[in-house]
């Protein structure tokens, strides 16, 4: 009565032919993937500490936007499976510090790297998580602040517990800022020279930057 079919056909119902539709055929003579084949290597000449990367790994979310034993399993996978784990921009807990590889993930917040008195960058305080966190094999900088672009983001002072204001460089009791931009640079010339300066910084850890792209105007 509605013109719908009373069974269903076996396998998909997706158009598998259609444009941009992609699937993996199999092969009577599989070909094998070489060792060498299965990591990239990640730094260039400036680079003093050029890590092995799987190709696959663990993407940025914060500790607290996941539960301390959901991190803790993530790192310990991490560890388990030889590939690295991204911090998210929350900073380093101890969750994240189980073993595995860690890409630390620095935002407009800097957290673990704070400078209480303005909320920017603080170098000193750089160098130290990096020399306390022999875990941390690279660092990323993300542009603009994370889900809330152009927006920025709040933390209120009910959060900030005791250990969100050790992770994270905060005091206690205080709503935390997240600015929509970074105070360490303003432009792209200067976002390479803020790269150049946590290379140096860091002793030689690979740096990158991740951004979304939105219009072109």
């Amino acid at each position: 009565s509605k013109l719908q079919r009373d069974t269903l056909p076996f396998g998909t119902r997706r158009d598998v032919y259609q444009e941009g539709y992609e699937w993996v055929n199999h092969s009577v003579f599989p070909t094998h993937v070489l060792k060498e084949n299965e990591r990239v290597i990640i730094g260039g000449n400036d680079c003093k500490k050029p890590y092995s990367s799987s190709r696959y790994n663990i993407s940025g979310m914060s500790y607290g936007a996941l539960s301390k034993n959901a991190v803790i399993a993530l790192n310990k996978a991490a560890l388990m499976g030889n590939f690295s784990h991204n911090t998210g921009e929350g900073g380093i807990s101890p969750p994240h510090k189980q073993g595995g590889d860690l890409v630390w993930n620095i935002g407009t917040g800097y957290f673990g790297c704070r400078c209480p008195d303005t909320g920017g960058f603080d170098p000193e305080r750089f160098k130290k998580t990096v020399s306390e966190n022999s875990c941390v094999k690279m660092i990323e900088l993300k542009i603009s602040q994370g889900a809330k672009p152009a927006h920025g983001g709040m933390l209120p002072a009910a959060k900030v517990t005791k250990e969100v204001s050790e992770i994270r460089g905060i005091p206690m009791g205080v709503d935390c800022d997240s600015p929509p931009s970074h105070k360490a640079f303003s432009g792209p010339r200067s976002l390479l020279k803020f790269v150049q300066e946590l290379r140096d910084l860091s002793g030689g850890l690979p740096i990158g930057f991740k951004l979304c792209i939105g219009q072109p105007e």
